[in-house]
């Protein structure tokens, strides 16, 4: 047996799934980095599937009836990707490999900490383009422009790029926070079930985002032609605002000192 389990006291055991869950609950409650950043999680996975479910579809109808570059968009997208991928993940590398030569913990959180300010930027620029994709929104400010067309695929291209690449980056740097505050933190039994809290917590925010994907895109089908009903108006934008605070919930508690 591990000489590390036996000196801490602990024998590992595979947990079932209800333990999979309170070990979960445990790592929220016991460890307010976790905690704050995880909530940012669970409002991004809302609003992003919120905002999804609503403009994606709305837009691309729109696209292929109206504006006839519906094709466009989806190629543009496909071959676009794998470059925001490349640029971000040469990125984010550097940024780990410079943040692990500090020594101390603290100048590596306080590290991690101002990358997620700028990914909840990212992503907040990445809502806002991809509201102005929204037809009742892009009609009112663009449909009487005669380059129109071009502006649908250049909005829908930065969205990409701003979110795209924001997700990259804090895919890599919240695994790094929680690594350093579950794996090797002070608690055994949370640090000994690391990967489990880590999956339960995707596999949570997977079904939680189709709930609201598939929500979504229901209210849009019942209110479709008339997409500024305050229902539909009210859906966009708690959507948005769902995106836009997420990823600064864990700046703003690390600013007032409601973690450490």
């Amino acid at each position: 047996m591990d000489k590390h389990r036996l000196a801490s006291g602990y024998e590992h055991k595979t947990p079932t799934l209800p333990q999979k869950v309170k070990l979960y609950i445990l790592a929220l409650k016991e460890v307010p980095f976790y905690r704050y950043g995880e909530f940012g999680n669970i409002f991004y996975t809302i609003g992003r599937n919120i905002l999804d479910g609503v403009i994606l579809y709305t837009m691309f109808s729109m696209a292929e009836e109206e504006l006839k570059v519906a094709a466009v968009l989806g190629v543009m997208v496909k071959y676009a990707y794998p470059g925001i991928t490349i640029i971000s993940s040469t990125y984010t590398s550097g940024f780990i490999d410079h943040l692990e030569s500090f020594r101390e913990i603290k100048n590596q959180i306080s590290q991690l900490i101002k990358a997620l300010v700028g990914i909840g930027i990212g992503e907040s620029l990445g809502g806002i383009f991809l509201l102005l994709c929204f037809p009742p929104v892009f009609k009112h400010f663009f449909y009487g422009i005669s380059f129109k067309s071009y502006l649908i695929i250049a909005f829908y291209l930065l969205y990409h790029i701003c979110d795209g690449s924001s997700q990259i980056v804090e895919g890599r740097t919240w695994f790094k926070i929680i690594e350093i505050k579950i794996r090797l933190g002070d608690m055994v039994k949370l640090s000994h079930n690391f990967w489990v809290i880590y999956v339960t917590s995707q596999n949570f925010q997977l079904i939680l985002g189709q709930i609201f994907l598939w929500g979504a895109l229901g209210i849009t089908t019942f209110s479709t032609p008339n997409l500024t009903t305050p229902v539909m108006t009210a859906t966009v934008y708690f959507g948005l605002f769902c995106v836009m605070v997420s990823k600064f919930i864990l700046p703003l508690a690390y600013r007032f000192k409601l973690c450490s």
